[in-house]
């Protein structure tokens, strides 16, 4: 380090154009608000480094400083990948500043460069003060997982067909002068959710969505009247109809947009909507969830289960986004577990029980209620019976007792173990009436506890598994205006969530969660994954948001403003990476003949794979310290 030259940026200097007009346009530092770069220039020094001299070497430890680049040339050299020039604004040193390693590669510059030297201090400082500047290092820590993550593109199979074998030609326009009351009720006349904006030759303009409608009517004050063009069109993300299947999911995962337009030169021919692939990638792969509800026998469904690593394996294999791989096995698991509870109305006809003397349904709990179950999820589930009088026959009441006992019992013998919590509908805790719902969740609202905290993070994940889903409707509906209505149980599950710590320590280095095992081990679920599913879940029900799974969740809260879209794209990156992890590490013990766990030892990981984790854990601190920071917690 000797070899660079100090000078004080509070003293007059000769750069011209000045360090804010050249950052100011570059890609690293566009979007960043003018006052905020300012105020980094200003708690800078500037470091200027000769033809041929080092900034750094690897192996050299980390000095606390990140510095960032506005004249010259520099290359990084690295041991086992290609050397890298570095553009104008790029930041140096940051995945240093998020895990306070020691370099690991050598900096030099191949011109007389000019370098910002801010100080790890003072960019924390700044990352608190000024979110623009925290959403800036959320996208470069996101870019950065996607650089270190292990390549998951797909070349064969389903996902490489083009977009144009799942998008919808039918699609729907307007034109830019069209009013905005016009829209709405040609969207609610075709039964729609978009509009495709048009010019009067067909060329595409924008999109026009129902959230798009209602934010500039209800946020920024649109009239009926409005034109289409200045009251509400959105600025649409297009792909081309050759478009992998796999790439166009990424598109649409990282833009958050819900609907991606296909066009050809220039024209709109078609659309795709999250909907669209959801649905698709869920139930493509193959047609397991058919065969299932053809079987015949408990004996059947429980021999199918065991294969259960295979149908995990194929579709980590056949879905990019680690996600979807998991609803897809997650809709296995389902299907398994419905085709247990027919065979248990069954069983209960058979035996001269009946059929269901009211209606009911059956509740999935936790990673079931999220579609985020892996390789061994146990039972969390509950009954919701319908509010009649005839519950007062002492007949209905032992109808339904019966039936929970032998279904919590048939989806033990098909594979899915007992509930250890015993959060099943066999336990009269968890069967009761909607009201009796209803009642006990005003009540814990009303008086919440630690226990109910701990309860509500499990609880409030729930999803039907089987009958009548108005009555799980009503119940989620319930839940959301009871604890907006009353927001101090949210505090207590925030609380009981702190309980849970990223496993990274205070210099932000992998550390071990788990005392007693021999080796550094990471429990990945409750210090990583469950982070994220319970801030998540939280921020969800403070602001209204019904969905379950988290993915889903985290773009539903970007929509709303509670998270930007910039710090989503990290804390997505990371969850995604995290269940990657996961999935990877259960299916090699399953191959092994070992039981899953959520356990990994860090000393079998990869460089790579250790280097993800790390600034994934990063990434997910920042939003539990959130969360926490909603809760003053």
């Amino acid at each position: 380090m000797d070899d660079l030259n100090h000078t004080d940026m509070t003293q007059p200097q000769k750069f011209r154009p000045s360090p804010l007009e050249v950052l100011s346009e570059t890609r690293t530092f566009k979007d960043l608000d003018r006052s905020t770069l300012g105020e980094l220039i200003s708690a800078s020094k500037i470091r200027l480094i000769p033809t041929g001299g080092v900034l750094y070497r690897a192996g050299d430890p980390y000095q606390e400083r990140v510095y960032i680049l506005f004249a010259g040339t520099m290359v990084t050299h690295w041991a086992s990948r290609a050397d890298r020039d570095l553009p104008i604004g790029y930041i140096i040193g940051l995945a240093n500043y998020l895990d306070n390693a020691p370099f690991v590669s050598t900096t030099v510059a191949t011109t007389r460069c000019a370098l910002l030297e801010v100080s790890a201090e003072v960019l924390r400082k700044l990352e608190q003060d000024r979110p623009d500047l925290f959403n800036l290092l959320a996208r470069i820590i996101a870019r950065r997982l996607r650089e270190i993550s292990p390549d998951r593109s797909i070349s064969i199979g389903f996902l490489a067909q083009p977009v144009s074998s799942l998008m919808k030609t039918t699609i729907t326009t307007c034109g830019p002068d069209m009013e905005l009351q016009a829209a709405l009720k040609l969207m609610k006349e075709r039964g729609i959710g978009s509009l495709v904006v048009t010019t009067e030759d067909g060329r595409l303009k924008g999109v026009l969505t129902f959230a798009g409608l209602a934010e500039a009517m209800i946020l920024h004050n649109a009239r009926p009247d409005d034109k289409v063009i200045t009251g509400a069109c959105e600025k649409a993300r297009t792909i081309s109809p050759d478009t992998p299947l796999w790439k166009a999911e990424q598109t649409q995962l990282r833009s958050g947009a819900k609907y991606l337009i296909v066009v050809e030169n220039g024209i709109p021919v078609g659309l795709v909507s999250q909907t669209d692939f959801l649905y698709t990638l869920a139930y493509q792969p193959s047609n397991l969830a058919n065969q299932i509800s053809d079987m015949g026998t408990i004996k059947e469904l429980t021999q199918f289960n065991t294969r259960i690593v295979d149908v995990a394996a194929e579709a980590q294999e056949t879905n990019r986004s680690p996600s979807v791989a998991v609803r897809y096995l997650s809709e296995i698991h389902l299907a398994i577990q419905r085709r247990a509870i027919e065979f248990t109305l069954g069983w209960m006809e058979k035996k001269g029980y009946g059929p269901s003397p009211v209606g009911f349904a059956v509740l999935i709990m936790g990673s079931g209620g999220r579609k985020e179950m892996l390789l061994t999820p146990d039972q969390d589930n509950g009954l919701i019976i319908e509010d009649t009088p005839d519950l007062k026959k002492p007949e209905v009441q032992e109808w339904f007792q019966r039936f929970s006992k032998r279904m919590n019992r048939n989806l033990d013998r098909v594979g899915y173990e007992l509930c250890r919590g015993d959060i099943m509908a066999s336990n009269p805790m968890y069967r009761k009436t909607l009201s009796q719902w209803k009642k006990q969740i005003t009540y814990i609202t009303k008086k919440p506890t630690e226990k109910a905290a701990r309860w509500s993070n499990i609880m409030f994940d729930f999803d039907t598994l089987y009958g009548d889903d108005n009555l799980t409707s009503d119940l989620r509906l319930h839940v959301l205006s009871e604890v907006q209505a009353r927001p101090r149980l949210l505090r207590m599950m925030a609380l009981h969530d702190a309980e849970g710590r990223p496993a990274i320590g205070f210099f932000n280095q992998l550390i071990s969660t788990e005392k007693g095992k021999r080796g550094e081990h990471v429990d990945l679920k409750r210090n990583g994954l469950r982070i994220v599913v319970d801030a998540a879940r939280i921020f969800s029900l403070q602001n209204g948001v019904a969905a379950q799974n988290t993915t889903e969740r985290l773009r539903a809260l970007v929509r709303v403003g509670k998270i930007s879209a910039d710090f989503n794209v990290p804390v997505n990156e990371s969850y995604e990476e995290l269940l990657d992890m996961l999935l990877t590490h259960q299916i090699q013990q399953a191959r092994k003949g070992k039981s899953p766990d959520k356990i990994v030892n860090l000393k079998t990981l990869s460089e790579r794979r250790h280097g993800t984790l790390r600034v994934a854990m990063r990434a997910i601190k920042r939003f539990q310290q959130q969360l926490q920071g909603e809760f003053e917690i």
